[in-house]
């Protein structure tokens, strides 16, 4: 089976013609801008472009191309590529791509600091702090998409300030701590999750309504067979319902209430 040349992705093998050396219209845009790119810096070299290179300048690169392409299109090579330089010269400053995340998103966190103190509230903390998040998000589309392929959160003192913050907002309200760390995390896991299906819907090459319309006559059978009552009243009203933004606001407002009972004494129910 053939493979994306780009992002590496196993595509279908066409049946007739030249074969396909892209998986879709974005891997071959991107393609075709690393050409440019090179032809570029053949006509106009740089006499040495390693010589300036700080780790701030290749984290800014790396940050460019991951806004600019998604997180699929991240590599060191890509963003040696980006600086005009060689691949390892980057390795002088950044150990691999793994580190390389981590400086990422501890630069847009910290471009996105936390008021101190913030609202007097707890609840409004919370709400600040996750909303806080979510905008960096749909500012980097790439960053939920980077934890989705990490097994280790990266290592960003600027966003480990976010759950310290989220700590220290319900310090006094007479949980223990492993209960506060479960809401601070939770808080968080609940934004990355909404934010990674809105990043995989910018990166796709058709809108929802799109989807929904290509998928009505599979769709439709589907119900034909009468198993599936509820998912049969699916209409604009659920589709808009599902958007990952109605998500966020709707499971952040879970959240929230749920810290409320157990901050008034309520016991949640225990998982089975």
């Amino acid at each position: 089976m053939p493979n994306c040349r780009m992002c590496g992705r196993a595509m279908e093998p066409t049946p007739r013609g030249r074969p396909a050396r892209y998986c879709s219209r974005a891997c071959r845009a991107r393609a075709y801008r690393e050409r440019v790119a090179d032809k570029q810096r053949i006509a106009d070299p740089v006499a040495d472009p390693a010589a300036a290179l700080t780790t701030e300048h290749i984290v800014r690169a790396a940050i460019a191309l991951a806004d600019r392409d998604g997180s699929a299109g991240l590599s060191m090579r890509r963003t040696a590529a980006e600086l005009g330089v060689g691949v390892m010269s980057l390795y002088r400053y950044v150990p691999g791509k793994e580190e390389l995340g981590g400086l990422m998103v501890d630069a847009v966190f910290g471009a996105h600091p936390l008021p101190d103190p913030g609202p007097p509230d707890w609840r409004a903390k919370l709400e600040l702090s996750a909303r806080a998040e979510w905008q960096i998000y749909l500012e980097h589309p790439w960053v939920p998409q980077l934890f989705a392929i990490t097994t280790r959160p990266p290592v960003a003192p600027a966003m480990m300030a976010y759950t310290e913050w989220r700590l220290r907002a319900i310090d006094d309200l007479g949980l223990d701590f492993p209960t506060m760390v479960r809401i601070a995390i939770t808080l968080s896991t609940h934004t990355q999750s909404a934010a990674y299906q809105l990043a995989r819907e910018r990166e796709s090459d058709i809108t929802r309504e799109q989807w929904m319309t290509a998928s009505d006559g599979p769709a439709r059978a589907a119900f034909a067979a009468g198993n599936l009552p509820m998912i049969a009243r699916f209409g604009p009203d659920a589709l808009a319902a599902s958007e990952p933004q109605s998500i966020f606001d709707f499971g952040l407002g879970c959240l929230l209430d749920g810290v409320a009972r157990l901050v008034s004494g309520g016991r949640m129910r225990p998982s089975p």
